[in-house]
């Protein structure tokens, strides 16, 4: 198990589903081993398969939790799959005295509205149709289908989330021009303005020379915009070197750098599958911020995205009820794209005592935290 083949037979199948990303390669996992987590195939000849992580939670047991999974190639195969895989993920859970098995299935639900195409004025008849098609494209993620196999299955709801809840998504079957209009004429006006004033973007795959060096720019401009925004939660540097060492000789991941005048502003990583793209990491300063640099680095990440192959760009997270949020919230949401909410953990107990326990303290912790936020 885990093998050189195994390895490459997971990130195939995970990239060529429409519900697999980054978060299912097995060198995700390499990654996370910093953090304190094992990761294990489960069900690698399966028509539903996953990468599962798995932690101690000290005075419960060991954690198991699917991130962004199961992984499947179409709903015809999860529900003809889905107990077998359930079989598996079980045998796995028990082998290993896990108390809970958790999954972030990447399904959940529509945010937006389908607009009229009316008869009336045509520009507005036209971005109406753009809009209703990226929702179309978008619509394996709000499947209804998906959730109620799994809900079938015994896994329920809860009422925590791992990964960002509120999301924003492209489908890049739409042309640059077709994406272009879904965003604020700002926006557009933004992207244009900084390429005149002459904002410089560039990127990095894993094997670049200079990806060692760049790394350590990106990781102080992350540390600045921490300690500017305050409560952006940044992961250690050892983290990052690692992600690019363990993605040598692919393209999946890369690393962006706007600057200008040779000053760097902005970086992200965006990472790459042939159906899913995003950028969830990034950092910046408030060097040069007349020249807009945030909204050309965005959009040639997106463009990078199309080039490789994939379908879906994805910004991520947005957090649009926060005030603290409401730069980074707005930012994203000013490019148009389609909403979606996703579902969140679902759960399946394999010690309802300790599992009860799980449910309860780390809510309680979160308020914890938000309420020193607040006061501190």
């Amino acid at each position: 198990m885990d093998t050189a083949s195994d390895q490459q037979a997971q990130n195939d199948f995970v990239s060529n589903s429409a519900w697999g990303d980054i978060l299912q390669f097995w060198q995700w996992g390499e990654v996370k081993k910093e953090e304190g987590w094992q990761k294990f195939l489960v069900g690698e000849s399966l028509r539903v398969r996953s990468m599962v992580l798995m932690k101690k939670v000290p005075g419960l047991g060991n954690y198991a939790y699917v991130p962004h999974g199961p992984v499947f190639e179409s709903v015809e195969d999860l529900k003809a799959g889905i107990e077998e895989w359930k079989t598996a993920l079980l045998q796995f859970a028990k082998s290993h005295n896990c108390f809970v098995i958790e999954i972030d299935p990447k399904i959940g639900y529509l945010r937006d509205e389908v607009l009229p195409i009316s008869e009336g004025d045509e520009d507005l008849r036209k971005k109406n149709e753009i809009v209703n098609r990226n929702i179309k494209n978008l619509s394996h993620f709000y499947n209804p289908e998906i959730l109620e196999i799994l809900q079938a299955a015994g896994f329920k709801k809860t009422s925590r989330n791992m990964q960002p809840t509120h999301k924003l998504l492209y489908s890049l079957d739409l042309s640059d021009d077709e994406l272009m209009s879904l965003m604020d004429k700002n926006t557009r006006y933004n992207i244009g303005y900084a390429e005149r004033k002459g904002v410089q973007v560039e990127h990095y795959f894993p094997d670049n020379p200079q990806i060692g060096e760049r790394l350590k720019v990106f990781y102080s401009l992350t540390k600045e915009m921490q300690s500017r925004v305050g409560g952006y939660p940044i992961r250690p540097y050892e983290s990052f070197v690692k992600l690019f060492e363990v993605f040598k000789g692919t393209q999946n991941i890369v690393l962006f750098e706007a600057s200008f005048e040779g000053d760097p502003i902005i970086m992200n990583i965006s990472q790459f599958t042939k159906n899913w793209s995003s950028s969830f990491y990034a950092g910046s300063n408030r060097l040069h911020s007349n020249v807009k640099a945030p909204y050309l680095i965005r959009w040639k990440s997106t463009q990078l995205a199309r080039e490789f192959g994939s379908k879906v760009y994805d910004f991520w997270g947005i957090i649009p009820k926060s005030r603290q949020h409401k730069g980074y919230s707005d930012h994203k949401l000013s490019f148009g794209g389609t909403r979606i909410d996703h579902v969140g953990l679902m759960q399946l107990p394999l010690n309802g005592t300790k599992t009860a326990i799980l449910n309860n303290v780390i809510p309680l912790r979160t308020k914890i935290a938000e309420f020193k936020r607040k006061i501190f």
